[in-house]
């Protein structure tokens, strides 16, 4: 039972945190940005259509991010080495939503096992599951307060093999995404991510810790 609340207490934040992160790569939550951020003044492409090749090539879409100015232009306006950062991303992107899934299966699974057998440690297992993602956010959302720079290449050097996220202030991800974008979307994915953790916590005092009692 102990190996079992212990994977609950991993499985189920570590999806939240990726479905909440995996909203970065749709076209929605990009499109929300436009004019935001003093790079878009720089903008000479169509926003709109590159936001949707790049968000498509990312949900399995478009094979490829070979897409001019717009829809009608056929030359390339990504680097060659823009292409393959994304190509990067796209490949971790895929490695963390299929880890987040099988994370989403083993939670259920594990915590309706546990309804079955026991509802009261059930109970105290979603009770202490904040303990994690506290220490997570505090970690993290410190270190993006701190030094967020320092904070976004700590993380490309952990994820990333190459140096290909190293761009140019004029290359179109950089115009599109800029690092405030980043640092925005970060302290939403936290805020989601520690909202969540809040629900689940006074759901499960409200709901599964009067079952325990029956």
């Amino acid at each position: 039972m102990k190996i079992s609340k212990v994977a609950i207490w991993i499985t189920v934040p570590f999806f939240l945190l990726i479905l909440f992160a995996s909203f970065l790569t749709s076209k929605p939550y990009l499109l929300l940005s436009k004019g935001i951020y003093d790079s878009h003044d720089n903008v000479f492409f169509d926003h709109d259509y590159a936001v949707d090749r790049i968000a498509g090539y990312l949900n399995y879409r478009y094979d490829n991010l070979e897409f001019g100015v717009n829809e009608n232009d056929d030359s390339v306006i990504l680097r060659d080495i823009e292409i393959s950062h994304m190509v990067d991303v796209k490949k971790l992107y895929t490695y963390l939503r299929v880890a987040a899934i099988i994370s989403l299966i083993t939670a259920v699974s594990l915590s309706y096992m546990m309804f079955k057998v026991d509802k009261n440690e059930l109970y105290k297992t979603y009770k202490s599951i904040y303990l994690g993602p506290l220490l997570f956010v505090l970690f993290v959302g410190g270190y993006l307060i701190i030094d967020f720079n320092a904070a976004f290449t700590a993380f490309h050097q952990i994820f990333f093999t190459n140096d290909d996220w190293l761009l140019y202030n004029t290359d179109v991800l950089i115009i599109l995404l800029p690092q405030n974008f980043w640092m925005v979307s970060g302290i939403i994915i936290l805020s989601l991510f520690s909202s969540s953790i809040g629900l689940l916590y006074y759901l499960n005092g409200r709901y599964i810790k009067a079952l325990s009692l029956k």
